[in-house]
């Protein structure tokens, strides 16, 4: 669908979203003897969020070889892609947490595909995740850190710029901010071009999340509340869409895989 051309000065500013806490996979699960497979971890992230909790062993997994995912030295890495088939036998985890990882993800669906593959029947996958691409700050701008207009996570952008504005009007609005039109391409290129997320609406998510091989068994949501207008608005808009205000989330699903059978693996 196009995008119809709007001022982003008409667009609210919401600020920060709720309820974002991390320390939160030893509060949705117990995690002491269990054989886990952490995505999108750091090494100070693994020590912090679930070292502490006493597994019986943590496996990390990334596909980004010069992030600071992979500068592990305490613990089992692993290269690759939770996409596509990865080197681990069949139930070989307890359970799987990812944080920060399924809005970057290109194929949602082939990645639970091959999560459920890895976790035995009654096993768990445990997410955290943010920006969903329809959330107010979905667009996941990083270009200079601490930059109110190109750091999402400043929460000073007007809400759903990146839904409701066209490019023009998006090059424009940093010009009248006090920076250079070649600025507003930059932005442009965050917003709409780089390959770093996804755009997945959440709606899309929690199809996901509510389909017979997982039962979803805990959610904490991070949010936005939202002018009535101004959800309005998005609704007219994206009329086959009806979540704007969250933004991600905690969640917890139990992998239902049917008569004790693992589900379908993807692609290799």
């Amino acid at each position: 669908m196009a995008k119809p051309i709007m001022d982003p000065r008409d667009l609210p500013l919401l600020g920060p979203v709720a309820n974002s806490d991390k320390d939160v996979f030893g509060s949705f699960t117990d995690l002491a003897s269990k054989k886990l497979l952490c995505i999108g971890f750091s090494e100070p992230e693994v020590d912090d969020l679930v070292a502490k909790y006493r597994p019986a062993e943590i496996v990390l997994l990334t596909n980004w070889v010069d992030h600071r995912d992979a500068r592990i030295s305490k613990y089992r890495l692993v290269v690759g892609d939770i996409t596509r088939r990865t080197v681990f036998a069949a139930g070989a985890f307890d359970a799987i947490l990812t944080l920060s990882v399924l809005e970057h993800l290109s194929d949602l669906r082939a990645a639970f595909d091959e999560m459920a593959r890895l976790v035995p029947d009654g096993g768990e996958l445990i997410h955290m995740f943010g920006p969903a691409w329809s959330s107010a700050y979905g667009h996941h701008i990083y270009e200079r850190a601490d930059d109110p207009l190109f750091d999402f996570s400043r929460w000073a952008l007007p809400a759903h710029i990146h839904l409701l504005c066209s490019r023009d009007e998006l090059i424009r609005f940093y010009v009248q901010n006090g920076y250079s039109e070649h600025d507003g391409w930059v932005a442009n290129y965050w917003f709409h071009e780089v390959p770093l997320i996804n755009r997945v609406f959440y709606d899309d998510y929690i199809r996901i999340f509510e389909e017979d091989r997982f039962q979803l068994d805990r959610a904490e949501l991070m949010y936005n509340a939202l002018p009535r207008s101004h959800l309005d608005h998005l609704r007219s808009r994206y009329p086959d869409r009806r979540d704007f205000s969250t933004y991600g989330g905690k969640y917890k699903l139990i992998v239902r895989n049917r008569d004790g059978v693992q589900a379908r693996s993807v692609a290799g």
